[in-house]
C-alpha cells in the first residue's frame, strides 16, 4: 500500500548499503522480487478494511466483531509501518540523496492523495449526511477541513492518518541516519524512546511518535534480511504462542500497541516466507491494489452501508452478512474504480496516485 518507494534518482540498486563499519549483509534483490512485501501488503490491507467495516457503538455489533476488531487494531498498523520501513531502506531512501526531488516525490506521493482524499470525505460526509446517518458526519467544510487537519476528536478522514505520518518518516529519517550515522542501536534507542513521550492526538504527534519504532524495526530488518528471515522462521512456533498470549491479554497489557505490534512483526513476516506461499497470487494481487483500497474503502464502505440498513436487517445473526457485504465493497470497489481510470485517457493524473 502506499509503501511504493522508488530510488532517489541517480541511485542504482548497487548503492544501496549501508554506510556504516559493520556492512556484511546486504539489502536483497530489487523491489520487484519482493513479493513476501507484497504478501504482506495484501494481508495488511485486508484487516485495515475489516477494522473500518463498523464504527463502535454505531450499529449495535456483536461481541466477536469487537473483539476480533480490538485485536486487529493491535497490530494492523505497526506491521504495515514495518513493511513501510523494509521497502525505505531498500530503495536507499534513508540516504537523502539529492534530497530537495526527493522531498518533492515525498510530498507528490504522500500528501498530495491525503489531502485530496481527506477533501473527498468530508465533501461525502456533508452529503451523506443529509441522507442518512453518517459516522464522523461534518456540519460544514471548514469546520470538516481543520477536523482533518488539526485531528481533532470528529476527524472524518481520520483512516488516512498513515500517508501524513509515513511523509513525517520519509522526510527526517535521513537527517537522523547522518545524525546517528547509521548506528543501529542509537536509532533504535531515538526511535524507542519517542514512544514514551506524553503527547496529544492533536495533529497526529501521538500517531508520529508511536509508530516510528516500527518503521525503524523494518529498516533493520532489511538491512539484515537473511539473517532476520532466518530468525523468523526458526522462532516461529515460540513468536506465534507469545502473539497469541498478547493479543488474548489484549489493552489490558501496559503498552499493548507496542508489546503486539513487536510481536506481530516476525508472526506474520515468519510466515508469508514459508513455503505454503511460495506461490501465493491472491496476497501478492491484494498488494499491488493496497494503495486504492487504502484511499477508497471507508467511501465505499459508507455508501454500501447505507444501502444495507435500509434493505435489511442487521441485528444478531445478520450482522455476519453485513460485515461480509461491506468487507467486499471496501476490497472490490476501489479495485473496480482502478480499472475504470486506468482505461480513461483524461483520469490519468488521478490513476497515478492509486497504483
Amino acid at each position: 500500500m502506499l509503501i511504493v518507494e522508488v530510488p532517489p534518482e541517480g541511485l542504482l540498486m548497487s548503492d544501496v548499503q549501508d554506510p556504516s563499519r559493520n556492512a556484511t549483509p546486504t539489502p536483497r534483490e530489487p523491489r520487484a522480487k519482493l513479493l513476501d512485501i507484497e504478501r504482506g501488503k495484501g494481508l495488511g490491507i485486508l484487516l485495515v478494511v475489516y477494522g473500518h467495516l463498523v464504527m463502535a457503538g454505531s450499529l449495535g455489533e456483536p461481541y466477536w466483531y469487537n473483539l476480533t476488531k480490538g485485536s486487529i487494531y493491535l497490530f494492523h498498523m505497526p506491521f504495515f509501518m514495518y513493511l513501510s520501513g523494509f521497502v525505505y531502506f531498500h530503495t536507499g531512501s534513508h540516504l537523502g540523496r539529492r534530497f530537495g526531488k526527493f522531498f518533492q516525490a515525498r510530498v507528490d506521493r504522500l500528501l498530495v492523495p491525503f489531502l485530496a482524499i481527506s477533501l473527498l470525505v468530508v465533501v461525502a460526509k456533508i452529503l451523506g449526511g443529509l441522507l442518512a446517518h453518517v459516522d464522523d458526519g461534518v456540519s460544514n467544510l471548514l469546520s470538516g477541513l481543520w477536523a482533518v487537519i488539526s485531528n481533532g476528536p470528529n476527524n472524518p478522514s481520520i483512516s488516512v492518518w498513515y500517508l501524513l505520518t509515513l511523509f513525517v518518516y520519509a522526510v527526517s529519517t535521513p537527517f537522523l541516519w547522518r545524525l546517528t550515522h547509521g548506528r543501529w542501536l542509537l536509532l533504535l534507542a531515538i526511535a524507542l524512546g519517542v514512544q514514551f513521550i506524553p503527547a496529544p492526538e492533536a495533529f497526529y504527534l501521538a500517531r508520529i511518535l508511536r509508530y516510528f519504532i516500527f518503521f525503524v524495526l523494518g529498516m533493520a530488518a532489511c538491512r539484515y534480511a537473511p539473517t532476520v528471515l532466518k530468525a523468523y522462521r526458526w522462532t516461529l512456533p515460540l513468536t506465534i504462542a507469545a502473539f497469541a498470549v498478547a493479543l488474548y491479554v489484549g489493552r489490558a497489557m501496559p503498552h499493548a500497541l507496542l508489546i503486539c505490534g513487536v510481536l506481530s512483526i516476525p508472526v506474520l513476516h515468519g510466515l508469508l516466507n514459508l513455503p505454503v506461499f511460495a506461490r501465493d497470487r491472491v496476497l501478492v494481487w491484494f498488494g499491488e491494489n493496497s494503495m486504492v483500497i487504502y484511499l477508497f474503502n471507508t467511501l465505499a464502505i459508507g455508501v454500501a452501508k447505507v444501502l444495507y440498513v435500509r434493505l435489511f436487517p442487521y441485528e444478531g445473526a445478520w450482522f455476519g452478512l453485513l460485515v461480509l457485504v461491506l468487507m467486499i465493497s471496501g476490497v472490490f470497489a476501489p479495485i473496480a474504480l482502478k480499472a475504470i481510470l486506468r482505461r480513461i485517457e483524461a483520469a490519468k493524473p488521478v490513476y497515478q496516485y492509486i497504483q
